[in-house]
């Protein structure tokens, strides 16, 4: 995790040296959506593996900004950048409708990473991008409606996550979806001895990593 903040501080660096007016100019964004965890959450294989009531919720809120590298000449229209999320903070839900029982999780972090972005148009832009999504602080609560079970709190940090995704921007309007895998190592905390354990979320599949992919459809304003 050293290694990838020292990458992360260098790219974040280098920006403003390949960064220069041109065609397709620096953006700086905010969104927020919704935020589909996937039925392979904990490293569970598909849908089948949940009881059937379960449902899926979830939202997401994003700050940041797409630096083109202008100094990198591809042809009119196309450019070669860097997209950076200052802050993202994503909540998922899964919720046992008939039991009551909820399963809540909160992610915040960052992501960087390169991105190309095409305007066939004037005013209307695509960008597509791959990013890296160091998870800062994650927490996870399990809250059961249910007489002589305990709830139970998790704490995460440094876990890695990825972004996959594609923008299509039209004026200041910014349409999004992407795709959000990776992993967090969530502890359970003891409420008695008010500490982390070594006790981790995850079925046998998972080991002491939790699988926490999902899906981010936003709306957002570019400028």
């Amino acid at each position: 995790m050293k290694k990838l903040a020292t990458i992360i501080l260098w790219m974040v660096l280098l920006i403003p040296v390949y960064s220069q007016e041109g065609d397709l100019k620096k953006q700086t964004y905010f969104r927020l959506g919704l935020s589909f965890p996937s039925w392979k959450y904990y490293g569970w294989d598909d849908k089948s593996d949940w009881d059937t009531d379960t449902k899926r919720i979830g939202g997401v809120f994003e700050i940041g900004s797409i630096y083109m590298l202008n100094r990198v000449k591809i042809a009119d229209g196309m450019r070669l950048g860097i997209n950076v999320d200052y802050l993202s903070a994503t909540y998922h839900l899964f919720r046992q409708t008939d039991a009551g029982y909820g399963f809540h999780y909160l992610y915040l972090g960052s992501k960087i990473g390169p991105s190309f972005s095409y305007s066939p148009a004037d005013r209307l832009v695509f960008d597509a991008y791959f990013k890296l999504n160091p998870v800062w602080v994650a927490g996870g609560m399990a809250l059961f409606n249910e007489e002589g079970v305990d709830d139970r709190v998790y704490m995460g940090f440094l876990g890695l996550k990825y972004s996959i995704g594609l923008n299509i921007r039209y004026s200041l309007f910014m349409l999004g979806f992407e795709f959000n895998p990776g992993s967090v190592k969530f502890r359970e905390y003891d409420d008695e001895e008010g500490k982390l354990t070594d006790n981790y979320l995850g079925n046998t599949n998972a080991g002491d990593r939790t699988p926490v992919p999902g899906v981010n459809f936003t709306l957002g304003l570019s400028f």
